[in-house]
């Protein structure tokens, strides 16, 4: 009997507590519902904002027809490329310096040029002085006359450094200083003065122009040729070397032609064996401006030979071209029969 009542009040108990925790959800609920209905009634009373209308002008819509488009850009027949690409791509542009095309490496800079032998007079058999010129506008001397890099500025580079005299006389004898050199060298220009008041002319005066080093279309060279009995060789030597300056009138007509100062050659080799040549017509590369002259690659008319009276080919032969070059061709054909006849049997 007592196990009965032991069972029944078991299966009893949970199933009460089950009631009453049913009931007390159930009641939670109604509390909600009750509570809720309020807070509806207010949102209901609640009056909304009048909406905000925007009052600004706005651009007329436009209709662009189809054929008035630019198509062409998709477009391409495959033998030009297309570039519509370059405005949208966004890349870097290289900025390095550009250069010409071909190798260039300052290779001789420091350079030293050869000595020359010092030569014993009494071995000196034959001897001959000779003067010739450069003329750069000839397309086989372009190398003396490059762009930006032509033999005249190296000169006054040189000068202007200090490192090469300029002397007014051929005999070397009288030197000039930089500022005279520019003088000599520079055009000038003749100026009217006039009277500030009135605009008349009271008088004149000269205005130099700033040197071009591109200007100078010759240079001269004076060469000594002499046998040396014990070396038995026929040697060049070049002893001077001078721009020729073209003399211009006031009105600008060119007039004739001088020599504005004349460098020894020797002065010149160290700097002109530190500065390396090129010409691009010619494939020259890797070649100094004292190579250049020690081999006499080079083109040259010759202008004059010693003589009693010192006279140039032209004072021989004024006004006549044609008996000019026949005299210059006529010492050069010496020159190369002496060559000839030297080991002659």
């Amino acid at each position: 009997m007592k196990k009965r009542i032991i069972l029944a009040l078991l299966v009893l108990i949970p199933f009460g507590m089950s009631t009453m925790l049913h009931a007390q959800s159930t009641h939670r609920k109604h509390k909600k519902k009750k509570t809720a209905a309020p807070a509806a009634d207010t949102m209901a009373t609640t009056v909304a904002p009048p909406p905000v209308v925007d009052t600004t002008p706005k651009a007329p819509l436009v209709i662009i027809p189809a054929d008035a488009i630019d198509t062409s850009h998709l477009l391409s027949d495959g033998l030009v490329a297309d570039t519509s690409y370059l405005a949208y791509s966004n890349f870097t542009m290289d900025s390095t310096r550009p250069v010409d095309g071909f190798y260039k490496i300052p290779m001789l800079r420091g350079a030293r040029p050869f000595p020359l032998p010092n030569e014993n007079k009494y071995n000196i058999t034959f001897y001959k002085r000779i003067w010739r010129v450069i003329d750069l506008t000839d397309s086989v001397n372009r190398v003396f006359a490059v762009p930006g890099e032509t033999l005249m500025s190296i000169i006054m580079d040189a000068l202007k450094a200090d490192k090469i005299i300029a002397y007014a006389d051929e005999g070397f004898k009288s030197r000039m200083s930089y500022s005279k050199v520019l003088r000599s060298l520079s055009d000038s220009t003749i100026v009217t003065d006039l009277d500030s008041l009135t605009g008349d002319p009271i008088g004149s005066h000269s205005v130099f122009n700033p040197f071009n080093p591109d200007s100078i279309t010759k240079l001269e060279i004076k060469e000594d040729y002499y046998f040396d009995k014990v070396r038995g060789r026929l040697i060049t030597q070049i002893i001077s070397l001078a721009p020729i300056k073209k003399v211009k009138s006031s009105a600008g007509d060119v007039i004739g032609e001088q020599h504005p100062f004349y460098l020894y050659f020797n002065q010149c080799r160290v700097p002109f064996a530190g500065r390396e040549a090129y010409d691009t017509q010619r494939d020259v590369y890797g070649i100094s401006y004292d190579d250049l002259f020690m081999q006499g690659n080079f083109k040259t008319l010759i202008v004059k030979e010693s003589n009693p009276a010192d006279l140039r080919i032209r004072d021989k032969y004024p006004n006549d071209e044609d008996k000019q070059k026949q005299e210059a061709q006529r010492i050069e054909n010496e020159l190369n029969n002496y060559k000839k006849n030297l080991w002659k049997y």
